[in-house]
């Protein structure tokens, strides 16, 4: 299996199994399309456990930082 594969197929399986907004949607396909997996995020953020989040836990996170401190 080609790596493009696996990350559709990753993909796939995740969006099954998380509820987002069709913008967040648009925003984690751009992403894959980058060659990216759902499981990993651009700003190397981690979970509380030290293991990478997932795109769109990463995004929420960055949107209620930029919420909370006026960005």
């Amino acid at each position: 299996m080609t790596k493009e594969a696996f990350i559709k197929r990753e993909a796939t399986e995740f969006m099954k199994t998380i509820d987002m907004t069709p913008e967040e949607r648009q925003d984690l396909l751009a992403w894959i399309r980058g060659g990216n997996s759902v499981y990993d995020n651009p700003w190397y953020m981690a979970s509380e456990e030290g293991h990478p989040m997932d795109y769109i836990s990463a995004v929420r996170e960055v949107n209620d930082y930029r919420l909370e401190n006026g960005l």
